[in-house]
């Protein structure tokens, strides 16, 4: 495995303005330094905050305390002590409120390994936030501490208290096949009287067993390696037949929604920085104020548009579309959604259609509003109005679809799992009903995003629901072909890709991915799978897969983003290399490289490079509270971060 990358998040340089204490850094005084250990040491005299705290409650500042009048204790006490003196620190921050302490003490708590067992209990009782992103962030933590983490949470599992017991078989879960020695113990849990016990009991065994099986692509490699040439022979380099254009009303160079103009995450923008120097590009600017969200940014016609969770003139939280100025960031105008989401926000990016403006609220708010002005033209609910709901707790995430006159959407209701509506009127146009795809996850709306493709001479649309991935007819609704498998019980969230007749879908929650061929007889459709990649192969926890060339690209891993690149064709591993960050990645393309960013802010640039992987530097964005999910965006060779409510802007040309 490739490891040529540069030391983790936390110790790479941040900005001084950023509210997390833990990551500031400071100048050591050289009597400091002197006395500190090796392994407190950050970059010659630079050294944490926190280092120097971890530091002071450690052996050497319990002398300052006195310690050396106490009679000794036996060196095994000694040891004992020392190691939880060491924790404290971090346990502290579990039990804090600051969520960005929480995250960064999990993730030191996994490298510390063994040393950390003890922390164990308190990290699967700071699983109890609403917040996804520390809960996550506990399990891959103590995932982390590797083997000697296992018989700890087995007994924890075993004969735990309350919810302790489920939270420790979550975990268990998210081990898998390294805790496999664990399997008998959780075969007796399969009899225990909780029925929530027994299902998660099932739930472990069923994944240790599926990465047991043998690799199920390489059963099917004789049948499909020559098809899979073939194809590939005849996909153009680049978009080939993938999803077209929508609007004809929006400017090439812009990024109008959601992944952009062809929702690809392809920026066709040349001359851009191919190494990045140290410290990363030039920060141009940064504003704040944007409300808690998850959005992206929208960018046409001289405005930035994004979405957040704020406060009104009333003094009462509710979600917005927001419109800046591109050149002054000044703010045009904001209109109000619908009620706010507790869980970070907002996740829709705003639809730009050129005198019109589309945007999803969490709850379900659809509103059509002036580009210019943000007046809303018409507004819809996909429950109240539609039936809809969403596969799980997380609310709808979608960002609309406009294709020529209709507004494409997923209330994820039996009836109407997707609708098109005019796009003037907000009026029904169809409403699409969705078979039963199989039994691999839930009813209800995905958290993807819907494409439009022309495949074996339909124009259709492509979308992930909670039961899995779907094709209907674009100007009927009418259903074409599903594919179950990739479905998962937990949240579908990546958007596929497409080419001609392939498209290619990534899941997270041990779903893996799938190469599926779209075959036409007559008017039947169906999808034939070429070949099936288990998670441990390739797979997207959220962030998204770009197809660049012949490969596929992306962050692999539960809540996590090592970077991978496969074959398209075939699903031959190319390269997958250990990330420089925790947490998962957003990627996107441009003129030959990847931009990937990660939820702790890290930013990595690597080539677009089949052969191998190669990082062509790194730096720590500005950052606020929580994860940076908003996906990255480049206009007019500028990077757009969004996290929370910060928006940062950073020079890529590569000839100011």
């Amino acid at each position: 495995m490739n490891r040529a990358i540069s030391a983790p998040p936390d110790r790479e340089r941040r900005d001084p303005e950023a509210p997390i204490s833990r990551f500031l850094f400071r100048r050591a005084t050289k009597h400091e330094t002197e006395s500190l250990p090796k392994w407190v040491r950050v970059r010659g005299e630079q050294v944490t905050i926190w280092a120097l705290l971890l530091f002071a409650l450690s052996a050497g500042g319990s002398r300052a305390r006195g310690a050396d009048n106490l009679p000794p204790a036996p060196p095994s006490e000694q040891r004992a002590a020392k190691a939880s003196e060491s924790l404290n620190p971090w346990l502290r921050d579990l039990r804090g409120e600051a969520l960005p302490a929480r995250v960064a003490a999990a993730d030191a708590l996994g490298r510390m390994g063994a040393a950390a067992v003890p922390a164990i209990p308190a990290m699967l009782e700071a699983m109890s936030s609403p917040e996804a992103w520390v809960m996550v962030a506990m399990m891959d933590g103590i995932k982390a501490m590797g083997p000697s983490a296992h018989p700890t949470v087995l007994d924890l599992f075993e004969r735990g208290t309350g919810e302790q017991r489920f939270r420790a078989g979550m975990v268990l879960w998210a081990i898998g096949l390294e805790a496999q020695a664990a399997v008998p113990r959780v075969k007796k849990q399969l009899e225990d009287p909780d029925p929530k016990v027994r299902e998660l009991a099932a739930m472990i065994l069923e994944k240790i067993d599926e990465e047991l099986a043998p690799d199920r692509r390489a059963a099917t490699t004789t049948t499909t390696t020559a098809a899979a040439a073939s194809a590939r022979a005849r996909l153009p380099q680049l978009r080939g037949g993938a999803p077209l254009t929508t609007s004809a009303d929006t400017a090439a160079a812009d990024w109008p929604g959601f992944l952009g103009p062809n929702r690809d995450s392809l920026c066709t923008e040349t001359g851009l920085l191919k190494h990045w120097p140290e410290g990363g590009p030039k920060l141009l600017w940064k504003v704040d104020g944007l409300g808690r969200g998850f959005s992206a940014v929208s960018i046409a016609s001289g405005r930035l548009l994004t979405m957040g969770d704020r406060t009104n003139a009333d003094s009462q939280s509710a979600q917005f579309v927001i419109a800046l100025d591109l050149n002054t960031r000044k703010e045009l105008w904001s209109t109000r959604v619908g009620p706010p989401h507790p869980d970070g926000g907002p996740r829709c990016t705003p639809t730009i259609d050129g005198l019109r403006t589309y945007a999803l609220g969490t709850d379900g708010d659809l509103v059509c509003l002036e580009t210019a002005t943000g007046n809303c033209q018409w507004r819809k609910n996909l429950t109240t109005d539609l039936g809809g709901h969403v596969m799980s707790g997380w609310k709808y995430c979608e960002s609309p679809l406009v294709d020529g006159p209709k507004l494409i959407c997923t209330p994820g209701a039996e009836e109407a799992a997707l609708v098109a509506l005019d796009k003037q009127t907000g009026a029904v146009l169809w409403k699409s009903a969705v078979p039963e795809l199989g039994p691999k996850g839930k009813d209800g709306a995905g958290y993807a995003s819907p494409m439009v493709a022309e495949i074996e001479g339909v124009r259709q649309y492509v979308q992930v629901l909670g039961r899995g991935v779907v094709g209907v007819d674009a100007d009927t609704g009418k259903f074409l072909w599903g594919y179950n498998k990739i479905a998962n019980n937990t949240a579908n969230i990546p958007n596929p890709v497409i080419r001609g007749n392939l498209v290619f879908v990534a899941n997270g929650y041990n779903a893996g991915s799938a190469l599926l061929r779209i075959r036409r007889q007559g008017d039947r459709f169906s999808a034939e799978e070429v070949y099936f990649l288990k998670a441990k192969e390739f797979d997207n926890h959220h962030g998204g897969i770009v197809l660049v060339g012949d490969s596929v690209y992306g962050g692999v891993g539960l809540n996590k983003g090592d970077p991978a690149c496969i074959d398209f064709a075939t699903g031959e591993t190319r390269w997958k290399v250990e990330a420089p960050s925790s947490g998962s990645a957003s990627v996107v393309y441009a003129d030959g490289h990847l931009v990937f960013r990660y939820d702790r802010g890290l930013v990595l640039l690597v080539a677009a490079d089949p052969q191998g992987f190669r990082s062509e530097g790194q730096f720590m964005a500005v950052t606020r509270e929580g994860p940076a999910w908003a996906h990255p965006v480049i206009h007019q060779r500028r990077l757009y971060l969004r996290h929370n409510d910060l928006l940062a802007c950073y020079d890529l040309s590569a000839h100011p």
